[in-house]
Order: C-alpha cells, then sequence, then structure tokens
C-alpha cells in the first residue's frame, strides 16, 4: 500500500494504509445540551486506550486535555469536553490500530 491523503469527516489526514487499521468509527448527534465535564459514552460500545481516540466536533479535530479529557481507566468508554455541546452537534469518534 502506502501513504496517501484522506478526508476524514472533512478533514485531511495522511494515512499510511499498510500499517493503519481503522476499528472503530462512530458519530453521536447532541440531542440536547451536554454540559462541560459531563461524561460522553462512545456509541455502540466503542472502547479505546489514550494513545489511539481521534474525537473530531462537527468535522473539527479536537485535541486532548485543551478540548476533552479521557474518564475512567482502560479500557475507557467515556470522554468529557471542557465545554458544553448543543443540540445538533456531530461528534466523530475514531480508533486506529497498527497490526
Amino acid at each position: 500500500m502506502g501513504k496517501f491523503l484522506k478526508l476524514v469527516g472533512g478533514v485531511p489526514r495522511l494515512v499510511d494504509e499498510s500499517i493503519s487499521v481503522t476499528i472503530y468509527d462512530e458519530n453521536y448527534a447532541v440531542e440536547g445540551t451536554i454540559t462541560t465535564g459531563t461524561p460522553v459514552t462512545l456509541p455502540a460500545s466503542g472502547t479505546y486506550d489514550s494513545a489511539e481516540l481521534e474525537v473530531t466536533l462537527n468535522g473539527q479535530r479536537l485535541e486532548p486535555v485543551f478540548d476533552y479529557n479521557y474518564v475512567g481507566s482502560v479500557p475507557r468508554t467515556q470522554v468529557s469536553f471542557t465545554f458544553d455541546l448543543i443540540a445538533g452537534d456531530s461528534i466523530g469518534f475514531r480508533v486506529d490500530r497498527t497490526p
């Protein structure tokens, strides 16, 4: 394979298809206000460790600690955001792992 530039949730990403396998790619539609610090559970029983989770909000990649925090211990199932989420927001969760 090789390295390719792909659009993932509207965000350009350099992907090395020979070493990266997407094992989890889910979206969560916010239906009502979620206040700062409230844990959000990953959809479809998703789990992650801190090094592998990618989170997007309305297509924009978020940064751990600045935008969201890890909740619990490995294997984690929740994150909490450092700002309020409002109805209509779309949160993307993606995990790539090296085989």
